[in-house]
């Protein structure tokens, strides 16, 4: 890995850091030719696949920071008929990049809403939420915070999510950063990198984060099979993590008032999330159910995706999606 590195930042010594796509991928403010959802206060960087009209599908990716680029097996759905919505948090991905200051807790939750508001076509069309890790965390924190949106979220598939709570956070890192070998490569890549270049700018910063975003050991992610990536974001990574730490946070407040089943797709492997951990979770929600799949661990989503997918199929079709044109 180190070596990956210095060959890396030894190649890129003859061009300017700061130009765009230099270090890391531009963004959407950077390169016009990508997809993209244009709010009022940023820009995404986002895609629609299948029948606009159908069910949407949100893919909520994980992170803080990361990006869609691995969840896109998932747009086989668009064969079925549902309106599969891919997109790249604020500041992740190739979104927009955005200072420290401009996250607040009422920024993410809008966005998501500002999403789903993006692609509907009429107003009763139902609304499913896909989420991994992180993104199964944001899918629950609008559902505690918006419920079924006026009847129109109808399920979600939760993929391994963290915690929904400060008090769950804080003994969940510590499982998933106690396997992490403080003599190993990953500790010696961070405190080596800071030699050789500091977060400056977004650029910098994410090309930073990249050279350490590695998995843990607890995880158990197969390394000849790593999740594709376009880039990292290194200041919502940070910020987020951090506001949920000092400020804490609960969105399990209002979960009981959300009526329809949820799934919870875990990898067997995971350590960090065994499998009373997510039990756990899904308590927290009225109607839950917990799917084990065997011999995989935290990139369950992208390592059997196949399986995955089929998960998915068979826990939708057993949804009311009235409303939708499917």
């Amino acid at each position: 890995m180190r070596t990956l590195a210095v060959l890396s930042v030894l190649s890129i010594a003859c061009l300017d850091p700061d130009d765009p796509g230099n270090l890391v991928p531009p963004t959407v403010t950077e390169d016009a030719t990508l997809p993209r959802i244009e709010l009022p206060d940023t820009v995404l960087h986002g895609e629609q696949m299948g029948d606009p009209d159908g069910p949407i599908v949100v893919m909520l990716h994980g992170g803080p920071g990361g990006d869609y680029r691995y969840l896109l097996p998932m747009g086989a759905l668009a064969d079925d008929g549902y309106s599969v919505v891919f997109w790249d948090h604020r500041g992740a991905g190739l979104s927009q990049r955005h200072d420290a200051a401009d996250f607040t807790w009422d920024v993410p939750v809008e966005d998501l809403r500002r999403v789903i508001e993006h692609f509907t076509t009429h107003e009763d069309q139902p609304v499913l939420f896909v989420g991994h890790s992180w993104g199964a965390m944001y899918a629950t924190w609008f559902i505690n915070e918006h419920g079924d949106y006026g009847g129109r979220v109808r399920g979600a598939v939760l993929s391994e999510p963290g915690a929904f709570t400060r008090d769950q956070l804080e003994p969940y890192l510590e499982r998933l950063f106690g396997s992490m070998d403080f003599f190993g490569e990953q500790v010696n890549d961070t405190a080596w990198k800071d030699q050789i270049m500091t977060p400056a700018d977004h650029a910098r910063a994410d090309y930073l984060f990249a050279i350490t975003a590695t998995s843990l050991p607890a995880e158990h992610v197969d390394p000849n099979d790593p999740e594709p990536m376009w880039r990292g974001g290194a200041v919502v990574n940070d910020t987020q993590l951090s506001m949920a730490m000092e400020d804490g946070f609960d969105w399990t407040t209002n979960l009981h008032t959300f009526t329809p089943e949820v799934l919870f797709l875990r990898g067997e492997l995971n350590e960090a999330m065994p499998l009373w951990h997510q039990e756990e979770l899904a308590s927290a929600y009225p109607n839950a159910r917990v799917h084990t799949v065997e011999g995989v661990g935290h990139a369950v989503i992208w390592e059997r995706r196949a399986e995955f997918l089929a998960e998915t199929r068979a826990y939708f079709n057993t949804l009311d999606l009235s409303g939708g044109t499917r």
